[in-house]
């Protein structure tokens, strides 16, 4: 029965936590990040490039430097915008009209949430040294994840299990007085993928490169969230915590049915405070080969295949949600070990220069989703793996200055209404755009800046119960309705066993007239519909060394 009570505090916490399971600060895929630098923000297509910077795109291409040392420092600031146009039961008049968050009445029934992330500081890091056969070469970056991101007044799957608070309390009492709701609510998260990557490179041939490396992964990770002060609104405009507006009818409850009132006490709890702070830690390996073939002066082309990392994270959990909810919140329970797998990644691209000053490049990225295992196997609900293509073109105005420009198209195997996505943590088809400049400050030294900015596709994903949450509620009154059949029945046979007719009873009256009320609530339609967008720009900025 406790476990019923609690189904929407559980899911309320659980919502809490699930902020950036999605929330790259670059380019890519569900997880990763594939722009590693700044040039990415200039020439998108990366996967034939020769550079120290290509320790990371293309590590076989960097056997093809100058003999000597290489190294780069580079630096990326982000900035995206995560949001949901969301709906719940009816567009223009469902519940959410009826709501209050955070002091501020709602003013429309489909509303307008927006989370903020931003990543300021994204460094990275890569060193070569070429010898005429054989190089090494290692990379520094963040692989994944990149920043936090922050709701400040929550998500439609927050409210909406709120939002059905008014109905529930006016079945459970028998009364029409609720006609609203208010609560306080927020939302952060903070998810980093550290890579620190090793390459060898070796020459078969003048013109042909291969190479292997491996990868380690450090990944770390904070989700931060409350739900709070969940009040009822009353018909004269009061508002009453739910405790505080079902203790009359508990009292009368406990009065005329003694039996009844652990019941309805755990049913108060439902709209109990949620607070959660977990951290999740982990490490994983990624084992990497590549080849590149220079076919001559005008021709290069590349290939790499990364492996799939294994990962799993490690939850530590602070803060729990009240009512001992923590233990219903399983992939974040304390010390509990989540998959979080990064998927395996193919990529192949071409370079193109038909005079000394021109460069053209195109590439492809298929990232092997579907086999990466996520908590729950959510990698099941996706229809198709994520594939991405790519373009990019640099232009040597002079001995001083390089102008580039690039393109890239990334589509996702969500397939129609995905239940791999949620309003908390989605992503959308986009395409990026780049430009930027090279400077060579002399012939060692050489200065990137770039800017690139996505522009995404909105996703629509409608429900026919919204988040579940007609499932939860109807647990929960499912739970209430068979332990008060339960309750009825001792009654009903104690009347049988003292003469008395059972239908001349009160209290089975009383108890016949609850379960009539709750049932009307579990019989109401929750469609909704989460209406998804997203916004990212990237500054780059970046200083290469050729010594």
């Amino acid at each position: 029965m406790r476990k019923q009570k609690q189904s929407l505090l559980a899911t309320l916490a659980v919502a809490a936590a699930m902020l950036l399971n999605n929330t790259n600060a670059y380019a890519g895929d569900y997880v990763t990040n594939t722009n590693q630098n700044a040039a990415f923000g200039r020439n998108l297509s990366q996967e034939a490039m020769i550079d120290v910077l290509a320790t990371y795109a293309n590590p076989a291409g960097v056997g093809f430097l100058a003999p000597g040392w290489h190294f780069a420092l580079n630096n990326q600031s982000a900035f995206q915008t995560r949001t949901a146009n969301s709906w719940f039961v009816n567009e223009t008049a469902g519940p959410f009209l009826t709501g209050i968050v955070n002091g501020e009445q709602n003013t429309a029934a489909t509303k307008h949430y927006k989370g903020k992330a931003t990543a300021p500081i994204i460094p990275s890091f890569d060193l070569a040294y070429v010898q005429d056969k054989w190089s090494l070469a290692f990379h520094f970056g963040v692989i994944g994840g990149g920043g936090k991101c922050e709701f400040d007044d929550g998500l439609g799957s927050f409210e909406s299990k709120v939002s059905l608070l008014p109905p529930v309390l006016n079945a459970i009492t028998g009364n029409t007085d609720v006609r609203g709701y208010s609560m306080n609510t927020y939302m952060r998260g903070r998810q980093f993928y550290f890579g620190g990557q090793l390459n060898g490179s070796y020459k078969v041939t003048p013109d042909l490169n291969v190479a292997v490396g491996l990868r380690t992964v450090y990944a770390t990770c904070n989700y931060y969230g409350y739900v709070s002060d969940i009040q009822a609104v009353l018909a004269d405009g009061s508002q009453q915590p739910v405790a505080t507006y079902m203790q009359p009818y508990l009292t009368q409850m406990a009065t005329a049915i003694p039996q009844l009132t652990p019941v309805m006490t755990e049913v108060a709890k439902v709209a109990g405070d949620v607070n959660l702070n977990c951290d999740q830690n982990g490490w994983g390996v990624t084992p990497i080969i590549g080849v590149d073939w220079r076919i001559n002066e005008h021709w290069n082309v590349a290939a790499k295949y990364e492996f799939k990392t294994r990962l799993r994270l490690k939850n530590k959990s602070g803060e729990s949600a009240s009512g001992s909810a923590l233990a219903q919140l399983d992939e974040y329970a304390d010390g509990k070990k989540i998959a979080a797998d990064i998927p395996a990644i193919l990529t192949a691209g071409v370079q193109y220069s038909p005079i000394q000053p021109v460069r053209i490049n195109a590439g492809a990225h298929v990232f092997f989703d579907k086999q990466a295992t996520q908590y729950g196997h959510r990698e099941r609900e996706l229809d198709a793996q994520t594939w991405e293509a790519l373009l990019g073109a640099e232009y040597d105005v002079n001995d001083l200055l390089t102008v580039s420009a690039g393109w890239q198209h990334t589509r996702y195997g969500l397939g129609k209404n995905s239940r791999y996505i949620s309003d908390m943590s989605f992503v959308c088809n986009s395409n990026s755009y780049g430009l930027g400049v090279r400077l060579h400050l002399n012939k060692s030294v050489a200065l990137d800046v770039s800017y690139f900015k996505t522009v995404y596709h909105h996703y629509n994903k409608y429900q026919e119960d919204y988040n579940g949450v007609n499932a939860n509620f109807g647990a929960l009154i499912g739970g209430v309705t068979s332990s008060v059949q339960a309750v009825a029945a001792g009654i009903q046979q104690d009347d049988i066993n003292a003469g008395i007719n059972p239908a001349t009873d009160p209290r089975l009256q009383m108890i016949q007239g609850l379960n009539t009320n709750m049932q009307t609530v579990t019989g109401t339609a929750t469609p909704g519909n989460d209406r998804l967008l997203r916004t990212n720009d990237v500054f780059g900025i970046g200083v290469v060394f050729d010594l």
